[in-house]
């Protein structure tokens, strides 16, 4: 049912600030010709983090895309203080509607964020075509200090490993090591799915 989730409008700034990533790379003050390096860096880390897991951390707009609306609630995705700003859906004669907010529920306590029926509602039925339901919604921290300090260092880690190697690595070296402590900052943020 799920076609996927796009950036429809990027976040205004960064969650980490130049003078942390340098701090973290251990440049000199003095060493500003790798400032617009590092500046790449930190929107490829934020931007890998975010993909890999559905999280935005800096506010931004996103759309969801489904083939339709399926059974039971929508999952957006994860992160802070999600809030949808519409839901559009093609209709049996492919006119583009969009549901009332009083027709659904945004259960953004859950992890990943749900969007349900409102009660003695349903889902309005849909045309069979792609992007048949269009979910807008917004999520992330409005504050880069507001970000919780494990998602920075997680994009401290990445920004250190790719600066130091620039080009592919092997695997089974610091790669490695640099993936555990990945993986660990980032726990709190995997979806657990009991099946």
């Amino acid at each position: 049912m799920r076609q996927g989730t796009i950036v429809t409008v990027a976040p205004a700034s960064e969650p980490l600030s130049l003078a942390d990533a340098r701090l973290q790379l251990r440049l000199d003050a003095e060493d500003t010709d790798q400032d617009a390096h590092v500046a790449k860096l930190i929107a490829a880390a934020r931007a890998h983090i975010e993909g890999a897991y559905g999280i935005p951390i800096i506010r931004q707009t996103r759309q969801t895309h489904l083939f339709g609306f399926g059974c039971g609630p929508v999952w957006l995705g994860d992160g802070h203080d999600i809030a949808v700003t519409q839901v559009q859906y093609y209709d049996a004669a492919d006119i583009l509607q969009t549901l009332a907010p009083t027709d659904y529920l945004v259960d953004h306590i859950s992890r990943p964020a749900k969007l349900w029926p409102a009660p003695l509602k349903a889902w309005p039925s849909v045309l069979d075509r792609p992007s048949a339901v269009q979910i807008t919604w917004e999520g992330g921290w409005t504050d880069a200090d507001a970000v919780p300090e494990d998602l920075a260092q997680a994009m401290k880690l990445l920004i250190g490993h790719w600066d130091q190697n620039r080009e592919a690595v092997a695997l089974g070296t610091i790669s490695t090591e640099v993936q555990v402590a990945l993986d660990a900052c980032m726990q709190p943020y995997r979806c657990q799915f009991i099946a």
